[in-house]
């Protein structure tokens, strides 16, 4: 089987399993304050677009995904023992988990736009070249580059191993071009670049900052800096040691390290979608308000609903 033991694949699942229904209902949290207040934190803040696909696509991959992990977990097997199931299976996580990344790689580019160059972004041209047309591409990418390798491979056949993961991966991974390309460009380049556009902003914010003697930035850009960092660190602790590991196996040993691969990392990622919302919701201004309001009014319907009115007394008729 694909987990090294019973025991071990039943404490991750049970680990999932615990996790899975807190994420959503902070994802359901985030989207209710995202929906009252969509004028203001979307159509007026083009900068939290972004954030808030990381949001939908996190949800989508907890709802879609996940569950088939889970399934795996519990009985040592996938859902469907068929060709069609591990294709579907197998391109919808590859997409997902790729389409996340990319967009956190962007984000991070692109903070650097909205807090040193905030004027130039007002322009719909620039909104346009710099905002829109990246996080397209960053959304479009990666569904139909697995389309070509997953679906439809021309380089190799799928074989499928019902009892590991994504029923062992599309076949394209064992040839040495694609395994070596998706390795390195889909994954490897876009968490360097998490990496080294979060430093500069730190720099860059840190550097204009002692230069002015004065607080240059406003309040909401440095919750911007502040939101992107601790969702980037979220990739860069859960995502690395899985894409360290891969970029050696892709390039110099194919079986160095692949049962730590296989049994562990490919679950550790999982951990991103469950604690996304919860750095989100951190973030978003005014929330403790707002969670306040919210509960007061729980608060108040209960009271009305459980409050105990004395009972009426009856007249004593005497004969």
């Amino acid at each position: 089987m694909g987990d090294s033991s019973e025991h071990i694949r039943l404490i991750k699942y049970a680990v999932l399993q615990t996790t899975i229904v807190p994420s959503i209902l902070c994802d359901v949290l985030a989207f209710a304050y995202v929906i009252r207040y969509w004028r203001r934190e979307i159509i007026n803040a083009p900068q939290n677009h972004t954030v808030l696909c990381l949001l939908i696509v996190s949800f989508i991959q907890k709802t879609t995904d996940l569950p088939m992990s889970l399934y795996l977990l519990r009985w040592g097997t996938t859902f469907r023992q068929t060709n069609t199931f591990c294709v579907i299976w197998g391109w919808v996580d590859y997409s997902l988990l790729a389409i996340s990344l990319h967009l956190i790689s962007w984000c991070s580019i692109e903070r650097h736009l909205f807090v040193f160059h905030g004027l130039m972004m007002k322009k719909r041209s620039c909104l346009i070249l710099f905002h829109y047309i990246p996080m397209i591409l960053c959304l479009l990418y990666a569904p139909l580059f697995y389309l070509s390798v997953i679906i439809f491979p021309s380089m190799c056949t799928n074989v499928w191993d019902y009892t590991y993961m994504f029923c062992g991966g599309g076949c394209y991974g064992s040839v040495p071009f694609w395994g070596t390309f998706d390795w390195l460009f889909n994954y490897a380049l876009w968490l360097f670049i998490i990496l080294f556009a979060n430093l500069l902003l730190f720099y860059r914010f840190t550097r204009q900052r002692i230069r002015h003697q004065q607080p240059i930035q406003s309040r909401h850009k440095i919750r911007m800096i502040i939101q992107l960092g601790f969702i980037s660190i979220l990739y860069l602790v859960f995502m690395s040691p899985e894409i360290v590991l891969g970029v050696i196996e892709a390039l110099w040993s194919p079986t160095f390290g692949i049962d730590v691969e296989v049994n562990y990392l490919y679950y550790i990622c999982n951990f991103i979608n469950q604690f996304l919302p919860f750095v989100i919701v951190r973030s978003l201004p005014g929330i403790r308000k707002e969670l306040n309001i919210w509960f007061q009014r729980i608060r108040r319907r209960n009271d009305v609903a459980i409050r105990v009115h004395p009972l009426m007394t009856g007249t004593v008729l005497h004969r």
